[in-house]
């Protein structure tokens, strides 16, 4: 046999052992590149966003030379009339119109909207207490500073965008833009948002209006925050980064609202409002066009016209947008459904069904005044959003609002100062008398910490509403004899200590379509007895309780109160209504349960009867969403008692066509005393509101009450968008 050389041996393992060490670098090689290729593409993100952040300064400063060469235009053209008018200034008022209209124009042209036709005007009208003079009451070296401080009554379940609960749609608010908002202190009115211009032009060869959106290019979805989620939830780089807020995200949120698998009690409701528009047409990322359905309205002369709703106008104004880089997709960056149809998300279930159920519901995506910094268990955050168009919607740094479990313990955070603002409980009155007498206040006064009080009407009522699809309240009869059984005004004086103030219709007290000339049902327990007898409820066996035979069988009166377990001035309340309705032989039985089961018992409509509130929108109302026989019986919808009225549902329509203001508060009073007539509910009240709030907390006043400030303003409530904080030792 022959023997290979031992040098050749060697060199052999020399050469095996440099190929391993070749191999073993070349793999350590490619885990360094694959870090620092981790490393270059997260500095690619931030790249990018610094990238955004400086294309939004540039705007700004191209807004501010835009300005100057505007104002320098306005001066040369005043100085050339002045000459031509022989020394004489003419027209000043013509001369700033003039000048802002010229600005709006070149602003639009600057930002690519090559769409806009200047022949046009804008719907929008600039406001002037946010441009003039809340600059003038914060002077010249405000800067917004310090954390407001607040509670509210229990943890959301989640911040899905479509939320049914009121909180959570005021967050969403906060951190999100709309097409158009109102002028500060005024009903119905439109000024800028989201929109620079909205213009209404005629479809072609027609008389039927649509509407014309022009966007703002510097606002910007912001990043989702990875320490907002679950550990083990990965998130795309896609989603940690900022998107531009586009046309596209509008007909998004359109598109979401009006996909029929999408049973958000929030999207049911909306659908009342903009289930009506026909189309939303992109033009281009900054441009869409509105148009809404006709109807052939018949005018006196008997000529037939095609119209759109009285509330195109305002709910296109109301539009607002819907994340699409995260509402789209899984969090690994996936699209949930492939998206080849434009209107897939109107239309696709599988969609729908991910939706309700998103991995990003418990965030809110922020593009607002507002951006959402988290939510615990103990409390959610809020900080001020530096690059917001509106500087001063936003006059503090931050918000923390802590959740409670019950409304004493709210009250005692306030009492001890933890809190800014209250709005007190009229069960707390004496307390509070007591609570400015004691030493503990003294003390706080000498801190800076002096409470002051505001007092207003606040835009809701409380009634207890009857369950027309059970046999019990079918007939208007007994749901009569149920109100006049409640003494109201004994509530109002001791479970309310007089705050609140006795109504008899769904309006809000001190509009012009709650018909004030329509006398309560009295109090009367006679009367009361004498009507369910009419109705064939007699105590047939003398065991104080009223019985009727029904489908051959003797039915005791007998049914169940429901109530937020939580509400301590409701429960009182119920209880009280529990002992009326005693007297006249109905046995009432008092079902106080927590938010979950409310929630799950309205969508169902599983009651008998139920205290409630509701929050009173702005004008111009729209009864439809709680009194159209449509939503009778449609699950999750806000006509819960199931009530159904024709010549209610004909004026409903008519009110959605009816654009003469006499004429629409004539039929806003007619529909009142429908309702006067039926009691689908028992009006209870509208609470009078004690807002308590530090001596820090500045800018706080009613803006009906300061036409002074704001020339016809008709908002009877203060608003907190403009409080903002005093440093310590100012």
């Amino acid at each position: 046999m022959n023997k290979e050389p031992i040098g050749l041996y060697l060199l052999r393992y020399i050469i095996s052992f440099g190929l391993f060490a070749f191999m073993a670098m070349l793999y350590w090689s490619s885990q360094l590149l694959e870090g620092d290729l981790k490393v270059l593409r997260s500095d690619l993100d931030q790249l990018k966003n610094d990238i955004f952040e400086l294309r939004t300064e540039a705007r700004v400063s191209d807004q501010e030379v835009l300005q100057v060469i505007i104002d320098d235009q306005a001066r040369q053209h005043e100085l050339i009339k002045t000459i031509l008018h022989g020394g004489e200034r003419k027209s000043e008022g013509f001369d700033e119109k003039e000048k802002k209209e010229s600005l709006m124009e070149a602003d639009l042209l600057l930002r690519g909207h090559r769409h806009v036709d200047p022949a046009k005007p804008n719907i929008l009208k600039k406001d002037l207490f946010y441009a003039v003079t809340l600059p003038k009451m914060l002077g010249s070296g405000f800067r917004p500073w310090g954390v407001r401080k607040g509670a509210d009554l229990g943890k959301p379940e989640n911040l899905h965008p479509f939320s049914p609960w009121s909180q959570v749609r005021d967050w969403q608010d906060m951190c999100l833009v709309s097409v158009a908002t109102s002028e500060f202190g005024k009903y119905e009115t439109m000024a800028p948002n989201m929109a620079i211009k909205i213009e209404e032009r005629m479809v072609a060869g027609t008389d039927t209006p649509e509407y014309w959106v022009f966007l703002r290019d510097n606002v910007y979805w912001q990043p989702l925050n990875p320490s907002h989620f679950p550990e083990e939830l990965h998130l795309s780089p896609e989603f940690l980064r900022k998107h531009k807020v586009t046309a596209h995200d509008f007909k998004f949120f359109f598109d979401a609202v009006m996909n029929p698998y999408n049973q958000e009690d929030a999207a049911v409701a909306l659908r009342n409002y903009i289930g009506d528009i026909e189309e939303i047409k992109i033009i281009d990322d900054l441009t869409f066009v509105v148009r809404w359905k006709t109807e052939d309205v018949e005018l006196p002369s008997g000529k037939m016209i095609p119209k759109v709703k009285y509330i195109a106008k305002s709910w296109t104004g109301a539009l607002r947008p819907l994340p699409r880089f995260v509402y789209q997709y899984f969090p690994d960056g996936k699209k949930i459904v492939e998206d080849e149809e434009s209107d897939i998300y109107r239309t696709n279930m599988v969609w729908a069904q991910n939706f309700a159920e998103h991995w990003a519901r418990n965030v809110i995506v922020s593009c607002g005044p507002w951006v959402f910094d988290g939510m615990t268990d103990r409390q959610i955050r809020f900080k001020r959003n530096p690059n917001h168009y509106h500087p001063l919607r936003v006059l503090v740094e931050a918000m923390e609002i802590e959740f409670k479990e019950g409304m004493d313990a709210l009250w005692q955070d306030f009492k001890a100062g933890k809190t800014d603002t209250y709005v007190l409980q009229p069960n707390q009155l004496v307390e509070l008398e007591e609570f400015l007498l004691s030493d503990e206040y003294q003390r706080q006064v000498k801190q800076g910490l002096k409470i002051h009080r505001i007092e207003y009407l606040a835009r809701v009522y409380r009634y207890i509403g009857w369950n027309q699809t059970t046999p019990l309240f079918a007939s208007k009869k007994v749901r009569r004899a149920m109100t006049m059984a409640i003494d109201r005004h004994r509530i109002i004086a001791q479970n309310l200590n007089g705050l609140g103030v006795e109504i008899t219709g769904n309006f809000f007290f001190n509009s012009p379509s709650y018909d004030k000339s329509i006398a309560s049902h009295p109090y009367d327990p006679q009367q009361a007895r004498r009507l369910l007898e009419e109705e064939g409820w007699y105590d047939s066996d003398g065991d104080g309780i009223v019985d009727k035979i029904i489908d051959g069988k003797t039915k005791p009166f007998r049914f169940g109160l429901t109530y937020y377990v939580k509400d301590t001035t409701g429960k009182a309340i119920c209880e009280y209504v529990a002992t009326a309705l005693k007297e006249i032989g109905v046995d009432c039985r008092l079902n106080g349960i927590d938010i979950a089961d409310l929630s799950a018992t309205l969508e169902d409509k599983s009651f008998d009867a139920i205290y409630m509130g509701w929050s009173l929108g702005t004008p111009p109302e729209n009864p439809k969403q709680l009194w159209h026989s449509s939503g009778a019986k449609e699950k999750g919808s806000s006509n819960i008692v199931g009530f159904v009225n024709n010549e209610a549902d004909r004026i409903i329509e008519q009110l959605e066509y009816e654009y003469d203001l006499n004429e629409r508060k004539s039929l806003y009073h007619r529909f009142h005393r429908i309702l006067h007539e039926e009691q689908p509910y028992t009006f209870m009240y509208t609470p009078k509101s004690i807002l308590l709030y530090r001596d820090y907390v500045q800018n706080v006043f009613i803006p009906a009450e300061r036409s002074d400030l704001i020339p016809g303003a008709d908002v009877a409530m203060p608003d907190p968008d403009i409080f903002w904080l005093r440093k310590p030792g100012k």
